[in-house]
């Protein structure tokens, strides 16, 4: 059986984009696509792969398209699902069903969550992170970080997994998560017949996953695993950061730095140097230079490096991180170990006016609801304004201004051009005194508790004031460390706030991933709490060395 060759590739360094694609132009002249396999952990990975691959000139001279990579370039969870498993997966709806069960109905029901996030339920999160450690309830819950799963206990968990495997298994609704797909792939599935396997962002395979890959490379003449053992940090959910160190000592290095610049670069390999040390390796991928575009095109970035005594006090590095958030076009990533500095970030960006979001999500106001705030003054004027901008005013407007029984209006057979507000009043959709109210806040529907309203108003009115960009994309952004792996952003802000001890080498390595995220300038937060991120204490070093 053939071992990995692991490729190192540091932030930035073109892992996906530019090595991936390049050794698959290699393996296409010995073998033929559909004995070459990709893998990825997400789809939106899986599918940059697959078009950058679909560029090459030899992918298009073949005529190949998305369809012919359906199950060569895709997910492990895709790929292992499809060799075996016919079952629908597990959704919300199947979710709300179990929430309905008469014996264990009331403990889903203890943690609410969103549609969207319903995966996130920590039931699901415990079986998930179990799973991924190759152990059973009883065996993770003596080692794992039992506060991640509250209000749940062992004994209210395995009943809660003893309905739903029976739900999986009831040939009404018949179906698998996840988990399924992989266990079934490795309990009967045969051994593929394909010729090369590329795994990308390797480290982040769980104990699970690394049996499914191993099986699945049996038969394979070459082998490579792509990532940054740096930057292994989902060891609770199961992945290994002791292998894939030891496996990345020796291994090739991508040298070519295209995202961090030379003080950003520095503080990473600072950071992470204790665990190069302690594994006998280091790494030398070189800083990037400004891209294309960039008024400083191909010189070299420096950034600069601010320290924060707190995002409450006035400073000069505070000066300086408003000052460019409010006169550059730039994006910047505020993250954190945890909670609380996510509340203390969201307090931030409302006192100061600043538009945000969390990573992945909506803005925390709209864009469309701020434009109706901004441009209804033009329009109660007369100013004309183009439809869609109409049924935004219309979402949020209230009995002040449209007339009774008009409220459920939907303007379906309007057609798309600018109307002013008195064609609106002309066809009864507005009453004659709209014209009379200038302040949008005065007519929109007061929703939620009356606090909140008044809290969203004036944050409202602090961005209106400030400025703000009515279509660009959202600049500012949040999420903790382990939501942001992956991402860029031109200026990050790194919070050092620790609650809990934990493996110094943990620490590190989130370290190490948090300040990897930014290309141009830096910002760190000190932190506010008894422990910082990244700092060794007895205790660090008493759990190190157990390891």
């Amino acid at each position: 059986m053939i071992e990995p060759k692991f490729i190192s590739g540091p932030p930035g360094t073109g892992k996906t984009s530019k090595y991936i694609t390049a050794k698959y132009l290699e393996l296409l002249d010995k073998f033929t696509y559909d004995k070459i396999i990709i893998l990825s952990h997400t789809k939106v990975a899986a599918e940059e792969i697959r078009d950058e691959i679909l560029k090459l000139k030899i992918v298009k001279e073949k005529g190949l398209t998305k369809k012919s990579f359906k199950h060569k370039i895709c997910t492990i969870h895709s790929y292992c699902k499809n060799r075996g498993m016919s079952k629908e997966l597990f959704d919300y709806k199947d979710h709300v069903n179990l929430c309905k069960d008469q014996e264990v109905g009331s403990y889903f029901k203890l943690q609410r969550i969103k549609e969207v996030e319903f995966e996130k339920h920590n039931f699901y999160k415990y079986l998930n992170d179990a799973f991924g450690q190759g152990k059973n309830l009883k065996e993770f819950w003596r080692s794992c970080d039992k506060l991640s799963y509250k209000p749940y206990t062992l004994n209210v968990i395995e009943k809660m997994q003893t309905a739903y495997i029976n739900y999986k298994k009831d040939s009404r609704t018949l179906c698998c998560d996840y988990n399924d797909m992989i266990q079934d792939f490795i309990e009967k599935s045969r051994e593929p017949e394909i010729d090369a396997l590329i795994v990308d962002e390797a480290q982040d395979s769980n104990v699970k996953q690394l049996e499914a890959l191993k099986k699945l490379s049996t038969n394979a003449k070459e082998y490579y695993m792509i990532g940054d053992a740096d930057q292994t940090i989902f060891e609770f959910a199961g992945a290994n950061s002791h292998y894939f160190h030891t496996l990345s000592k020796g291994a090739k290095q991508l040298e070519d730095g295209h995202r961090c610049g030379k003080t950003i670069n520095d503080i990473c390999k600072d950071t992470i140097k204790p665990i190069w040390d302690h594994y006998g390796y280091e790494r030398i991928w070189r800083p990037a230079n400004y891209p294309k575009g960039h008024v400083n095109e191909g010189l070299p970035i420096i950034g600069n490096h601010y320290h924060l005594p707190s995002l409450r006090r006035e400073s000069t590095a505070m000066q300086a991180l408003l000052d460019k958030i409010e006169n550059t076009k730039e994006t910047f990533l505020f993250t954190y170990r945890g909670t609380p500095s996510d509340n203390w970030v969201k307090t931030f960006f409302k006192q100061n006016g600043i538009e945000f979001a969390h990573v992945g999500n909506t803005a925390y106001v709209p864009k469309k609801e701020l434009r109706c705030h901004k441009l209804w003054p033009d329009f109660s004027e007369g100013v004309p304004m183009p439809l869609q901008q109409i049924k935004d005013f219309w979402e949020y407007m209230g009995s002040k201004v449209i007339p009774r029984g008009s409220g459920e209006y939907d303007f379906k057979d309007w057609v798309k051009k600018d109307y002013t507000i008195y064609d609106l009043i002309k066809l009864k959709l507005l009453k004659e005194t709209s014209i009379d109210e200038e302040d949008f806040t005065r007519i929109r529907i007061q929703r939620g508790k009356k606090e909140d309203y008044e809290k969203r108003i004036l944050y409202i009115e602090k961005v209106l004031r400030k400025g703000f960009d009515l279509e660009g994309e959202v600049r500012v952004q949040y999420a903790n460390i382990h939501t942001v792996k992956g991402l860029t952003f031109d200026n990050v802000i790194v919070d050092l706030t620790a609650t809990r001890i934990e493996d110094y080498f943990t620490q590190l390595r989130l370290k190490y991933v948090a300040y990897s995220r930014g290309r141009y300038d830096c910002w760190t937060i000190k932190s506010q709490g008894t422990y910082t991120l990244g700092q060794k204490n007895k205790l660090n070093r008493w759990v190190t060395l157990q390891i």
